[in-house]
């Protein structure tokens, strides 16, 4: 597992032990950016982070901000750890959450979606990118 872009590529990120977390594999990834088009200034989320692979990504190609939900002390180990290896950690927030809560209350304060995930990998797409409002 690596970041596949951007001003952090090549870099190999820690991924938690176990079957717990599925990492986005580095080919979904670079559909999904690919899909997407510039990240560049966007504000993401990332609300069922694991090793973080997604929002880290967002951010080697960019993006302003993540943040990061993750629930499993493991998987937070990890995503901590990837982030301090890449120095994101100003332009990161880690929260032990459930993602879908972080959704609901992003919704309610009127943070909109360019695109979004509402289950863990590899069901659907695990991060979602917005603007500030």
């Amino acid at each position: 597992m690596r970041i596949i872009a951007g001003e952090r590529r090549g870099t190999r990120l820690a991924v938690p032990a176990g079957r717990r977390t599925r990492p986005t594999s580095d080919r979904a990834r670079e559909s999904l950016f690919a899909m997407l088009g510039s990240v560049g200034d966007l504000d993401v989320l990332d609300p069922f982070a694991g090793s973080g692979a997604l929002g880290l990504e967002a951010l080697s190609r960019g993006a302003r901000h993540a943040v990061f939900c993750e629930t499993s002390p493991a998987a937070l180990r990890a995503l901590r750890d990837n982030i301090a290896r890449l120095r994101y950690g100003d332009r990161t927030e880690v929260v032990r959450l459930d993602g879908r809560r972080r959704m609901a209350e992003d919704a309610a304060a009127g943070r909109r979606y360019r695109a979004q995930r509402r289950g863990p990998a590899p069901f659907r797409w695990s991060v979602a990118f917005y603007r500030t409002v």
